[in-house]
């Protein structure tokens, strides 16, 4: 069963869960927004979304103010196990609480028409500062195409853009060209904590997953496009 785990007072996650296979649901309190990242396919992420606080109430001075929040949806990619609560409730299934849907060219497809929220297609990186800075930057990688990942403060969430290609029956693959690109934005980031989907415990330094991405990358040969993962 998954559980919510706290990284600090601003962020929170409810783990992966792998029947049905859904995503890490990461939770980031702004000031004036929740910005969560990616919506999982299970029940459980719905409720942890939905049970998100719309008002929070801060200390300040003599007193508690109590400050309205956002709901901000910002999904890595167009797999199921990352986007499918959004689809669900598209489709009436389920109903999911927010307000604002972010997403790569890919997962916008995916989604289709919103009639009753906004969504942004994001195509160029985004900055917002809400008492944590937010970064959300298109991504290039194997994985999937149209990733995006999220910036907080020291935080990188990357969801699965560091994975390669899967293969369905054929071996998974990283294409030279990408991961190259793909190792030179991660290095100009300037978040030291690198945070990878589907991985217990999610919080990798960022060092460990460049050292990794390159050892792959030193395997490409001459005239291959393509490194098997």
């Amino acid at each position: 069963m998954p559980r919510i785990v706290k990284l600090n007072d601003r962020i929170q996650y409810l783990q992966v869960s792998y029947e049905p296979l859904s995503a890490d649901v990461i939770a980031v309190r702004g000031d004036s927004a929740w910005w969560i990242f990616d919506v999982g396919a299970c029940d459980k992420a719905v409720d942890f979304i939905n049970a998100l606080p719309r008002v929070f109430a801060a200390c300040k001075g003599d007193g508690n103010v109590a400050a309205p929040l956002k709901k901000n949806i910002v999904i890595s990619h167009f797999h199921r196990d990352h986007l499918l609560n959004v689809v669900r409730h598209c489709n009436g299934e389920v109903s999911l609480d927010f307000d604002t849907l972010y997403v790569g060219s890919h997962a916008s497809k995916v989604v289709g028409d919103m009639n009753d929220r906004e969504k942004v297609s994001v195509t160029s990186p985004l900055s917002f500062d809400d008492g944590v800075h937010i970064e959300i930057l298109p991504i290039p990688n194997s994985h999937a195409k149209g990733s995006l990942i999220l910036v907080v403060d020291d935080f990188v969430f990357l969801g699965d853009a560091t994975y390669p290609m899967v293969g369905h029956g054929e071996p998974d693959v990283y294409n030279v060209q990408i991961l190259e690109q793909q190792i030179k934005m991660l290095k100009l980031l300037n978040a030291s904590r690198f945070c990878l989907s589907h991985k217990r415990g999610l919080v990798r330094d960022k060092t460990s997953v460049i050292q990794f991405l390159e050892s792959v990358y030193a395997r490409r040969q001459k005239n291959e496009n393509y490194i098997v993962a």
